[in-house]
C-alpha cells in the first residue's frame, strides 16, 4: 500500500509537469513584473529550463523551476538552498536574476540567456559554448511562440 501511494504521489507530479498550471502563470507575472522583465520572457525560460516542473533536478545539481545551483541561488534568492524547488521562491529568482544579467551584460537580453545558462563570466569572457547559444535560441522561440498567441 505504501509503495502505491508513493507511485500516485510521484506520477501525479510527473503529469503535473509540461504544462503550466493557472496559479504558476498568475505568479510568474506578477513576480515579472515586480521586477521590470517581460512575463512571457520568464515563462520561457522556466519552460526551457523545468517544463514547469517543480520537482525538476537536472544533472549537475539544479533545482526547481529555473533549475538554479546552489552558489546561484545563494547570491540570487540569499534564502535555504531547499527552497529552489518552491514555485513562489523560483519564479521570483528568475525574474529577479534575469533583470540583474540584463544589465550585468548592457542591456541585451539574448546575452542575458546566455548568462544565465553559462554564467556571466562566460558571456563576460567571450567563451559562451554553442549549447548556450542554442539555449538562448531555445528560449527565444518559445517567448516568440507564446507573444503572438
Amino acid at each position: 500500500m505504501r509503495r502505491a501511494a508513493s507511485l500516485a504521489l510521484f506520477l501525479g507530479a510527473a503529469f503535473a509537469c509540461g504544462h503550466i498550471p493557472q496559479d504558476l502563470w498568475a505568479k510568474t507575472w506578477h513576480y515579472a513584473r515586480a521586477w521590470g522583465v517581460d512575463p512571457y520572457l520568464v515563462a520561457a525560460v522556466v519552460w526551457v529550463e523545468s517544463g514547469y516542473c517543480p520537482q525538476a533536478v537536472g544533472r549537475a545539481g539544479e533545482v526547481g523551476l529555473g533549475q538554479f545551483m546552489p552558489g546561484t541561488w545563494q547570491r540570487v534568492a540569499g534564502a535555504p538552498v531547499e527552497w529552489r524547488a518552491h514555485p513562489d521562491w523560483a519564479l521570483w529568482a528568475v525574474a529577479k536574476h534575469l533583470r540583474e544579467l540584463y544589465f550585468a551584460v548592457g542591456g541585451d537580453w539574448r546575452k542575458a540567456l546566455w548568462a544565465y545558462n553559462a554564467g556571466l563570466g562566460a558571456v563576460r569572457s567571450g567563451r559562451v559554448p554553442a549549447s548556450t547559444l542554442r539555449y538562448a535560441e531555445r528560449v527565444l522561440s518559445v517567448y516568440r511562440a507564446w507573444r503572438r498567441g
